[in-house]
């Protein structure tokens, strides 16, 4: 009897797939080939799913996930997906792949024919559309190689161009310009410049995005278009609602206010160029058709003379339940470190809140792979030339 039963606990053993380390065994890995004309291939840019480039028929791509009506296989950045009915299965290619030690992308300019050498004949195996950010692993002079499906190939240079990666552009006050010089300072900009810089966003065709899609674009979920920006205001000031809101709208560009909520008014202040003014919970309800506000602490955008900013130092349960309280009372989920101050400690603190990224105001703009804890923003500064403007969304 018990021989049976010893038997019968060895057929459910292996029937269920189990190794020696008690992990599920792994599925042999297989790859799929193109019908016919070549398969498209599909991934989340900006939240729309976009056809990104093309399997060429014949060649053999590696798959590393399935839906019930599309493979996956790696494009890039991201997940690129095809349609099951486009592809047949296939054995994996016995190509090597080289290892990627560059931390560097581009953006193709074109349609790319995506290329393999064979005894020195080029094929051409697939292509990514032009728009599309990708990451390169070396270059030759007239190639960069990439990898496309579990294969390394090559695209010509001259379609594409370097990927700066997407600029956080960070404001504070805003005044008219006869104003400007009741309250002058580094974080106080023109209007005029402003319209200036917004002005020459719409016009050269740059996309506003949300925190939401850069957090997306930074965890390598989603791809973002090539000219994507995020505007962003530190402090939540009744200047945003009078000159930022109003043109912002008229633009159709999205942007983020990080509130100070301790300072938040229960009711419209009036408005004075020789002060500061905060925006009321009236004028934030009308301005979230555009702008969404995000947190910059509630009480704590404070700093002591011997220890510096109140985030840094303040006992745990103290900064906890002040990001708990600026979190709750405007819905957030992101936070910009108040006066661009953190630590290991803010951080972690930060994420136990419940925040999913966080702002600095360190210099540089955000690439996919960044913590999301840690993102950089590029202060615009007060007079300031559009030639320096673009600098700072292409540095």
């Amino acid at each position: 009897m018990w021989k049976w039963l010893v038997l019968a606990a060895m057929f459910v053993f292996l029937s269920l797939g189990w190794t020696n380390s008690g992990r599920a065994a792994q599925v042999d890995s297989f790859a799929v080939a193109a019908k016919e004309a070549g398969a498209p291939v599909y991934a989340w840019m900006a939240g729309r799913l976009e056809n990104v480039g093309k399997l060429d028929r014949g060649e053999a791509f590696e798959v590393v996930g399935e839906d019930e009506q599309h493979y996956v296989i790696s494009f890039g950045f991201v997940s690129g997906m095809v349609k099951k009915t486009d592809v047949t299965k296939v054995r994996p290619s016995a190509g090597k792949r080289a290892p990627n030690k560059w931390r560097r992308s581009v953006i193709t300019l074109q349609d790319a024919e995506v290329y393999v050498f064979d005894r020195g004949a080029k094929q051409a195996i697939g292509m990514i559309r032009s728009g599309v950010r990708y990451p390169v692993k070396a270059e030759t002079r007239l190639y960069y190689l990439i990898e496309i499906g579990g294969r390394d190939g090559y695209v010509y240079k001259h379609v594409t161009e370097n990927d700066y990666g997407v600029p956080v552009l960070l404001y504070h006050h805003i005044l008219d310009d006869f104003d400007e010089p009741f309250f002058r300072s580094t974080t106080t900009v023109p209007f005029s410049q402003f319209a200036r810089e917004m002005t020459y966003l719409k016009e050269n065709g740059y996309t506003a995005i949300t925190p939401e899609a850069l957090l997306a674009y930074v965890r390598k979920e989603q791809l973002l278009p090539p000219k994507s920006v995020l505007i962003t205001f530190d402090d939540g000031l009744k200047s945003t609602y009078i000159y930022a809101y109003p043109l912002l709208k008229r633009y159709g560009f999205p942007a983020t206010v990080f509130m100070i909520t301790g300072r938040m008014r229960p009711a419209p202040q009036p408005f004075d160029p020789r002060g500061l003014q905060f925006l009321s919970k009236q004028e934030i309800a009308e301005m979230r058709d555009v702008i969404s506000f995000e947190s910059h602490t509630n009480h704590f955008h404070l700093s002591d003379r011997q220890y510096g900013p109140y985030l840094l130092f303040k006992p745990y349960e103290e900064a906890m339940a002040d990001l708990k309280a600026s979190k709750e009372k405007i819905g957030a989920t992101a936070i910009a470190y108040p006066f661009g101050a953190y630590n290991g400690r803010a951080v972690q603190m930060v994420k136990q809140a419940g925040f999913v990224m966080a702002f600095t105001t360190k210099k540089g703009t955000v690439y996919p792979g960044d913590s999301p804890f840690e993102l950089k923003r590029q202060w615009v500064y007060p007079h300031i030339s559009l030639k320096q403007f673009e600098r700072l969304l292409r540095p």
